[in-house]
């Protein structure tokens, strides 16, 4: 009996995580399939098949990518991206998700400087959080120097919580960025000693 119920949890700690992998991944290529397909043109839809989408996609990140980076294609980017940060409200998510992507992507990237423990949501319960900088200079200090740190939210670390706080209340961790946000997207189950395996 026992053999049987240790061979039933294998086979369920085997199968359950390749089948959920399985379906994100189609979730994910259904959904920008579906994305892509509202700006294709219809002579390119006859050619439906799954993961159209993505390809075309991959493809134009591929495209885009190559362009800008030469000369005149760098040009037009920070043209573009100049143009649409002054845009009222816009401009303010455009530049928060790139800012965001930028640090996700460019491992030396300086928008999080830090990853650190922080007290929150209340005393006594700790969160992971990043420190981003300094606040800004009309944001009276209370007193003691104040830092900005963003607490994301598991395991969506898109959105979370911009605070600000006293920066001795700070615990450093010598986790990289990277490997913290490992830990958060993983609720915590992913160690940095797994995350290296």
């Amino acid at each position: 009996m026992k053999k049987l119920q240790r061979a039933f949890i294998t086979g369920v700690l085997v199968l359950v995580p390749l089948f959920i992998t399985i379906n994100i991944f189609r979730w994910f290529i259904e959904a920008v399939d579906d994305v892509a397909k509202v700006y294709l043109p219809s002579f390119i839809l006859k050619l439906d098949f799954p993961g159209l989408g993505l390809l075309i996609a991959i493809v134009l990140i591929m495209l885009i990518g190559s362009l800008a980076q030469n000369f005149a294609g760098e040009w037009l980017l920070n043209v573009f991206d100049t143009t649409l940060r002054r845009i009222k409200f816009v401009g303010g998510i455009y530049g928060a998700i790139r800012k965001f992507l930028e640090t996700i992507f460019t491992p030396g990237s300086d928008r999080f400087s830090a990853a650190v423990m922080v007290e929150f949501p209340r005393k006594g319960m700790y969160s992971i959080g990043f420190r981003t900088g300094k606040p800004d200079s009309k944001i009276p200090d209370q007193g003691k120097p104040l830092v900005n740190v963003f607490v994301p939210l598991t395991p969506n670390p898109t959105s979370g919580f911009y605070v600000m706080m006293p920066e001795d209340e700070i615990i450093p961790l010598s986790l990289t960025v990277q490997e913290a946000f490992k830990l958060v997207i993983s609720l915590g189950i992913v160690t940095t000693e797994e995350a290296h395996k």
